[in-house]
């Protein structure tokens, strides 16, 4: 399996710099947990509207770190139909094994850095 993010990316926006990286994975690891709690909360039909307004801030703040993988299920899960509730606890189910993986890699990481 490959790692869970791609630093490629990260590594050009912050020209290396470990400080600066450090404060963004340190986002990262802060704000993906209230999105994925905000995801898992809001798996109902009537939690819709948050589910895609958190769905879209964990793409982001994801494929910003270079998390494809995480980036691309949050993705499908903003453009989830509302009302099909299995495939939302589905891909609750997704994002939040995926999150584990990036989360470790993440951490694992930073405590290089420090």
């Amino acid at each position: 399996m490959s790692d869970a993010v791609d630093l490629t990316n990260l590594r050009t926006i912050t020209g290396g710099d470990a400080t600066v990286e450090h404060e963004l994975f340190t986002i990262f690891l802060e704000s993906s947990v209230e999105c994925l709690t905000a995801l898992q909360n809001n798996t109902n039909a009537g939690g819709s509207d948050e589910w895609r307004r958190q769905a879209h801030a964990f793409k982001g703040i994801s494929h910003a770190l270079g998390a494809t993988v995480l980036g691309d299920l949050c993705r499908d899960a903003q453009n989830c139909a509302p009302e099909n509730l299995d495939e939302k606890a589905r891909l609750a189910a997704a994002i939040s094994a995926e999150h584990v993986r990036v989360v470790a890699f993440v951490k694992e990481l930073l405590a290089t850095i420090n």
